[in-house]
């Protein structure tokens, strides 16, 4: 570009910004962006409320559902806790909240001696201990317990299908998990003998 160019251009330019259209423009432009400057610095706070405020409202809305749901859970418990309050009693008897081994060995002698068998021996490892339960315990505390031991019965063999039938429809929860059937002489005679391994669940608060 030629010298003589550049000072024309350089000419034009320098009439155009004395001219006031020029200034306007400018100062025009300066106020604009110093407005936007400063008017972020004086919303951002607010903004920042807002957004705190529509967050807050949204985590209660929220809540507010999951308030609703367990309402109506507990207006469902509630309903059919009415509809079997009369059986609960059943659930601890299958269930108790203490081993009650003497009563379930009553179980077992009456049910024996229904289905015509004879106890000839009974052993387990530890006498379980009956605690009673604690008060204001929380239902997340309860743990099954089992108690396990070992009955042997004489008789035949569908006396002794019976019998394990019996037990296993008996209100007081009991698990006959295996069964052991021998031969064995008894009084000259050879008799059917099964030893049963037996289960006692119960239900203790921790």
């Amino acid at each position: 570009m030629s010298v003589q160019k550049k000072r024309n251009i350089q000419t034009t330019l320098t009439k155009f910004y004395h001219q006031p259209v020029a200034k306007v423009s400018l100062e025009l432009f300066l106020s604009v962006m110093a407005i936007m400057f400063f008017a972020l610095f004086a919303i951002r706070p607010t903004l920042l409320t807002m957004s705190d405020l529509l967050k807050e409202i949204e985590d209660k809305e929220k809540l507010e559902l999951q308030l609703q749901k367990k309402i109506a859970a507990l207006s469902t418990a509630q309903t059919e806790y009415h509809q079997f309050q009369d059986r609960l009693h059943l659930l601890d008897e299958a269930l108790p909240p203490t081993p009650q081994f003497i009563n379930t060995l009553k179980i077992l002698e009456r049910m024996a001696g229904e289905n015509r068998l004879v106890i000839n021996d009974l052993s387990l490892t530890e006498i379980p201990e009956e605690i009673e339960v604690k008060q204001n315990v929380t239902p997340e505390s309860f743990k099954r317990q089992d108690v396990e031991f070992r009955v042997s019965v004489f008789g035949d063999y569908v006396a002794i299908r019976d019998f394990v039938r019996d037990l296993q429809k008996s209100r007081r929860t009991i698990v006959v998990s295996s069964i052991d059937f021998r031969v064995n002489q008894n009084l000259g005679m050879e008799a059917l003998q099964a030893v049963l391994t037996v289960n006692m669940p119960y239900v203790r608060a921790k």
